[in-house]
């Protein structure tokens, strides 16, 4: 349904991306009974060399663009929301990791497939004492963090003044307990588990203040001037545009495979496909996947622009980037409710495809960082020039 002619140009981790998607619907129910991605799709997303699409090429990576990355997403999550989603959260992962020391960079960088999970919101403590660095607490929706070799939490540590800064800290997830206590209506698969430590030792040079203006890697401003220079919350938003869009293209494939030679159960259509009901909901998805993609592409290419450019975000730039995102996310999810409703009664049973997604895309929804309510709220607070109320931006 979405190739067309004059399409853009395949970008890096596109093309595996897609060659994947097979395989992505084949497991996608087995995911979810799971709940964390089956070992068929971990090796296949690491013999595709998705996991490296982020690392950056220094250590081995293929160090794509922005753009690139939030392509592959989309197209994952059209054979699998939770497997793209967890990618995504890697692919933050591997970013934020080419941001500490170089030597401790190397070290997560050690094989082509390393994954970094990552949980940000500051629920540990960092303390020091004559012993050193220790790590307390516990952090809760950490995707992916069972299939993960590293973590990346937030805590606050005690700062000059008597105040509190957060900073983030990268540790093994062996030294992690992993709670299973990840049940849930809509991403089952993602494993978004808890994870908790106490009095943890932690080396320096694996802690992080939290970045904030543009992201130098490896904390040297004069190395690597090539790279480009992201800022942390607009690149969270552009990467979370990418799972969205994949899931909404595939609810409305599903609806142009399953359509033709379908009865429309209590009506007079006994094929779908000719039910002009089904052309106004179809019509309307695809329109809406359309001003979705434009919208996901736009991000992509103006995060990638600044970060190249080393220049900072302004503040309506930000809150630009996070209502853009959750306006991806809002559209896409609209146009599977429209495929589910033309889909009938038997779309909630289990194994149709498309009442998983319609779960999945809510879920996402759901998410601080796509609620589209609370983005626009914040996106007309700054355009009416008063100050937002959010750490978020």
């Amino acid at each position: 349904m979405h190739d067309v002619p004059g399409a853009p140009p395949v970008l890096p981790g596109e093309e595996p991306a897609a060659g994947l998607v097979p395989l992505l619907r084949e497991h996608a129910a087995a995911t979810e009974r799971r709940r964390r991605l089956v070992p068929e799709v971990v090796e296949g997303l690491a013999a595709a060399g998705l996991f490296g699409l982020a690392v950056p090429a220094r250590h081995g990576g293929a160090q794509a663009g922005l753009p690139a990355q939030v392509r592959a997403l989309a197209e994952l999550a059209r054979g699998c929301a939770a497997t793209s989603w967890t990618l995504s959260i890697y692919l933050t992962g591997a970013w934020l990791t080419g941001l500490f020391p170089e030597r401790t960079a190397a070290e997560v960088f050690d094989g082509p497939a390393s994954r970094v999970a990552v949980s940000l919101s500051p629920t540990g403590v960092l303390t020091e004492g004559p012993g050193g660095l220790r790590l307390t607490g516990r952090w809760g929706f950490n995707t992916g963090v069972a299939d993960s070799h590293w973590d990346i939490l937030g805590a606050f540590r005690s700062a000059a003044g008597g105040g509190r800064e957060h900073v983030l800290v990268l540790v093994p997830t062996a030294a992690l307990t992993v709670h299973d206590d990840w049940y849930a209506s809509g991403l089952q698969g993602t494993g978004s588990s808890s994870v908790e430590c106490a009095d943890l030792s932690v080396p320096a040079a694996r802690v992080l203040p939290f970045p904030t203006g543009t992201a130098v890697p490896g904390g040297d401003p004069d190395a690597a001037p090539e790279l480009p220079r992201y800022e942390v919350f607009p690149l969270f938003s552009t990467l979370n545009a990418g799972t969205p869009l994949g899931i909404a293209r595939a609810a409305a494939d599903f609806l142009v495979e399953r359509a033709p030679g379908r009865p429309v159960a209590f009506s007079a259509h006994q094929d779908q496909s000719l039910d002009p009901l089904t052309h106004r909901k179809l019509g309307e998805v695809d329109l809406k996947l359309r001003l979705a993609g434009l919208l996901a592409d736009d991000l992509a290419a103006r995060t990638e622009r600044l970060g190249r450019a080393h220049r900072a975000h302004t503040l309506t730039e930000r809150s630009t980037a996070r209502a853009s995102a959750a306006t991806v996310a809002a559209l896409c999810r609209e146009a599977v409710d429209l495929v589910a409703s033309a889909c009938g009664a038997s779309s909630v049973r289990a194994d149709v495809p498309v009442q998983r997604m319609r779960r999945d895309i809510h879920a996402l929804c759901l998410h601080a960082a796509l609620n589209p309510d609370t983005a626009l709220e914040l996106q007309g607070q700054v355009l009416l020039g008063q100050a937002p109320r959010t750490t978020f931006l």
